[in-house]
């Protein structure tokens, strides 16, 4: 059993040697977010990235480009809106 993210960083920052799991990446495939993958040809790459950063917040993470994500979702949102999706 892996320990969470939160709990390495707090023993790291405590000094204590943490042995570092590789993540899993758990998808539902039913839930309506990833259902949507199915229609977005064009922004695919860009949705599979947002919903890939926010587990990583979730899990209390930090992302390689915090500029990205931002931009990135604001596309998405812009692009939803203006299409009325």
């Amino acid at each position: 059993h892996d320990m969470g993210g939160n709990l390495e960083r707090l023993l790291k920052s405590a000094g204590q040697k943490v042995n570092h799991a590789k993540p899993i990446l758990e998808i539902n495939p039913h839930h309506p977010m990833v259902q949507r993958l199915k229609y977005e040809e064009e922004r695919f790459v860009d949705w599979s990235h947002i919903l890939f950063d926010q587990a990583l917040l979730a899990e209390g993470g930090q992302l390689e480009d915090p500029a990205g994500f931002v931009k990135r979702l604001n596309e998405l949102l812009l692009s939803t809106t203006l299409n009325g999706k």
